[in-house]
């Protein structure tokens, strides 16, 4: 008789959408522990660029992976696999169900398909490929990666920095292409029951306002500030890896007397709309996710296919 998987669940969804209130709801009826994936809300004191749960809720709902790294710290994808089973098998041992909530593809990616067997990262490496970038522009690498590794260049933009340079670095640690290194362990879904709720908007106007209201709503909040702070108690620059983040990215260019004040709420809103852009694309994979259009009207019947498939305790 086959071993019955043990149960984890998810919540996807482009940005603004609402994943945490769903993750709340989720939290209030059935014995689950969230876990976030996202890549910015692992860094402690910032709070108001990551729209991060406040102190508040966090002290009544437990998160895990939420600030558990200082802004001039390193966190990376394979970090954050490691972590997430870890906590996986913690939470099923408590007789609970892992939540995993969030917007970061790159982490989703991982924990979905397998972390694949890469060299660890190398501080000096990095270093060498940020100046090559500052010489040559992350435009030109990527060209260069484009050369070197067609197939790995496919999955990424000329613009996304974070990943050029990580490509770059597995490169030249090991003197072969990215993409030679096979995913050297399983799938979730062959370990365990997963479940994905998919959360999809289907006017797009709407979500492209919600995106405008809530970037407005952090500036309001003091998001400069908190940019100022932090950026001095830790001597980030832009090539810190915290402040290549949304909003954080464009704020430390105004403070460098890059953008104006305007520009840099154009920019960061722009910048949101495109990140929701390429999470709804990526959405379109999950097939066999459960759908939800309305948080605010959810039918019992999704519920009971919720229980009926995870076996709730």
């Amino acid at each position: 008789m086959a071993k019955t998987k043990l149960p984890i669940l998810s919540i996807i969804g482009p940005t603004a959408i609402g994943k945490t209130e769903l993750a709340f709801i989720f939290e209030k009826k059935y014995p689950v522990e969230i876990i976030s994936v996202d890549s910015a809300m692992i860094y402690r004191e910032m709070d108001i660029g990551t729209d991060k749960p406040n102190s508040k809720i966090l002290s009544k709902i437990k998160h895990h992976l939420i600030d558990i790294r200082d802004p001039n710290e390193n966190y990376n994808v394979g970090d954050f696999y490691q972590d997430a089973h870890r906590l996986i098998n913690e939470i099923h041992k408590r007789k609970k169900i892992p939540l995993f909530v969030g917007g970061t593809l790159m982490y989703f990616n991982q924990l979905y398909c397998g972390l694949d067997k890469l060299p660890a990262s190398s501080k000096e490496t990095r270093e060498f490929i940020n100046n090559l970038a500052q010489k040559y522009t992350w435009e030109t690498l990527y060209s260069n990666l484009k050369k070197i590794d067609l197939k790995s260049a496919k999955k990424i933009t000329k613009n996304d920095s974070q990943r050029i340079q990580r490509f770059f670095e597995i490169y030249l640690l090991t003197g072969n292409r990215p993409s030679s290194f096979l995913s050297s362990s399983k799938p979730l879904s062959k370990e365990y029951n997963v479940m994905t709720i998919k959360l999809i908007i289907d006017n797009r106007t709407l979500l492209h306002n919600k995106i405008e209201q809530r970037t407005k709503k952090m500036f309001e909040d003091g998001f400069i500030d908190e940019v100022t702070t932090i950026r001095n108690k830790y001597n980030l620059s832009c090539e810190s890896k915290s402040m290549r983040a949304i909003g954080y990215k464009q704020i430390m260019s105004f403070l460098d007397g890059k953008l104006s004040y305007d520009e840099i709420i154009e920019k960061t809103i722009f910048a949101t709309r495109q990140l929701a852009k390429r999470q709804i694309t990526w959405l379109k994979k999950f097939e066999n996710a459960v759908e939800i259009s309305n948080i605010g009207k959810i039918p019992t019947s999704f519920f009971t296919k919720i229980e009926k498939n995870l076996h709730f305790l």
